[in-house]
């Protein structure tokens, strides 16, 4: 029986099935036999680790298929673009696994733009490892990394915000798909932006001073301070900008002729791609499409 090499970075690459699927797969396996091959570089497991630690335990045969890597970053990108498929990982996972690439893909970008086509550009594409001659920059990575985990730009944007910010028990149910990207990343970004406020002795009245610097409430901006003032949560709390509040959310008509005139040009173009984003990530691309297609059926003539 051939002995072959774990590599706790490919080993660790993916989230490992739960005892449900191990089960299954161990189950498949004494029936019919490890019928998928495991791919190695030279020694080293790069798929089928699961596959191997079974055929081990039970003394069974398996087939053994080699494959040529450049580096271990190369053999682990190919492993993850071969594999995830078979996994149903939830965005937030899909994102984290994204991330643990997104040195490699920066570097591989500088690569290309500094081949400028050249044999090393070739040499990459020919491996399945070509990433898109892009300037450099922290959105095309992020963008590149998106496409290849099968996840929108905004999702992915989001995930790595909740990564850095978020507790483990955010994380945790993330991951389990008890919770979404977007519901937790307002909840993160509203903590990261609340400002410190320091404790100050309680008295028994306000003074005239403090009451008279006290800002109105209300929906309208002031004249002076309305024009382009966005309404995103990426905002300091201490900057003034419109909000929702007082304007009548129940009628469709209503509500855009109030974002149109309260808000800075283009807010609703940014809010119906961050709602399609949402629709995606949600209700999954089938619905997002047909919501998609929907729109341009109603607002796109086609030209004759």
């Amino acid at each position: 029986m051939t002995n072959l090499v774990i590599h706790p970075e490919l080993k660790n690459l993916l989230p490992p099935l739960s005892e449900a699927e191990y089960a299954g797969l161990e189950k498949d396996i004494l029936e019919r036999g490890c019928l998928s091959p495991i791919v190695a570089w030279n020694k080293i497991i790069v798929d089928g680790h699961n596959r191997y630690e079974i055929c081990q335990e039970h003394g069974l045969r398996f087939e053994v298929r080699q494959s040529e890597f450049e580096t271990l970053d190369d053999a682990c990108y190919w492993a993850w673009t071969h594999q995830e498929n078979r996994r149903n990982l939830t965005p937030f996972q899909k994102a984290e696994l994204a991330l643990k690439f997104k040195p490699m893909f920066a570097a591989r970008a500088k690569e290309n733009m500094a081949a400028g086509g050249g044999d090393k550009v070739s040499a990459n594409a020919k491996a399945g490892l070509q990433l898109s001659v892009t300037p450099v920059s922290e959105k095309n990575t992020q963008k590149e990394l998106a496409k290849t985990a099968g996840i929108s730009h905004d999702s992915m944007h989001k995930a790595e915000f909740l990564s850095k910010h978020a507790d483990e028990e955010t994380k945790k149910k993330l991951r389990q798909g008890k919770t979404t990207i977007n519901r937790e990343y307002k909840q993160a970004k509203e903590k990261v932006a609340k400002p410190k406020t320091t404790r100050t002795k309680k008295t028994s009245k306000e003074s005239p001073v403090a009451e008279s610097q006290r800002e109105p409430e209300t929906s309208e901006p002031s004249p002076s301070k309305s024009k382009n003032v966005p309404c995103v949560e990426e905002l300091e709390p201490s900057v003034v900008r419109t909000s929702l509040k007082g304007i009548r959310q129940d009628d469709p008509d209503y509500l855009i002729n109030s974002l149109h005139t309260h808000f800075r040009k283009g807010y609703i173009n940014e809010l119906v791609m961050k709602a399609m984003a949402y629709l995606y990530e949600v209700q999954g691309e089938e619905v997002a499409t047909s919501v998609a297609k929907e729109i341009a059926k109603r607002y796109i003539k086609s030209k004759r």
